[in-house]
């Protein structure tokens, strides 16, 4: 008796289940991730065994390239009473009265327009005089890649780039940089002012590469200022062989 042939079937997996599970996966981590903002010089730390851990919100962040361009990063929290794009234009308003001061022959003025662009950069940092001339690129074509080019350094000798910086022991006659630092210590954000007092809301970023005298020139800025509490960003060092 011969042996009865059963039909082959074809397979078939149903996969809808698990596109629906990486379709909300996916989606997770795309609303949890916190995406970094794009700064004007890339920077390689120097490696320490260092394991603490700087905090991502209300914290003002330094970052210093081998040259001694400086630019700043301020991130505030997340809530809508402290989002950065409400505190940047505050920042704004009140860099500008401190500069205001100092310079009231040559006082800088913003229009909303320039405020609204400012409440927008992740990374900053030309003098306040050129500032407004930096803002208005982001209304000509290739705005953004204008402004992003001038931040990095496009070689115009009419687009200085990095904070006006200077060794200068007078409080009473701020250099922009330590303009800066004061607005940011008078940030109506009072988790930001605390973090700041307490060392933890300044974080300095430098190369591994800067010299020593660039990056005391910038502690000594912040010391001058009675800011005497500060984190010094480094990677994590590996295992010797």
């Amino acid at each position: 008796m011969g042996r009865v042939k059963i039909a082959k079937k074809s397979t078939f997996i149903d996969m809808t289940a698990m596109s629906d599970v990486t379709v909300l996966l996916l989606t997770f981590f795309m609303l949890t991730s916190t995406f970094l903002s794009k700064e004007p010089a890339t920077v390689i730390t120097p490696p320490s065994v260092s394991t603490e851990k700087v905090q991502e919100t209300n914290v003002v962040q330094v970052l210093v390239n081998p040259e001694g361009k400086v630019w700043l990063t301020m991130n505030n929290d997340t809530s809508s009473n402290w989002s950065n794009e409400k505190m940047r234009i505050a920042l704004l308003d009140k860099v500008s009265e401190i500069y205001n001061e100092t310079h009231k022959n040559k006082p800088v003025n913003f229009t909303e327009a320039q405020k609204y662009t400012f409440s927008k950069l992740g990374s900053f940092g030309v003098p306040l005089a050129k500032m407004g001339e930096y803002l208005d690129l982001i209304n000509q074509p290739e705005g953004q890649t204008k402004m992003d080019k001038w931040l990095e350094g496009d070689g115009d000798p009419n687009h200085p780039t990095g904070i006006p910086i200077s060794w200068n022991d007078n409080e009473s006659n701020p250099n922009e940089f330590q303009m800066w630092m004061k607005a940011m210590r008078q940030s109506s954000n009072e988790n930001l002012v605390s973090a700041i007092k307490d060392g933890t809301g300044v974080a300095i970023k430098a190369d591994q590469n800067t010299s020593f005298d660039i990056v005391h020139l910038v502690m000594d800025n912040l010391q001058t200022i009675h800011m005497n509490k500060f984190t010094l960003l480094t990677a994590l060092k590996g295992a010797e062989d």
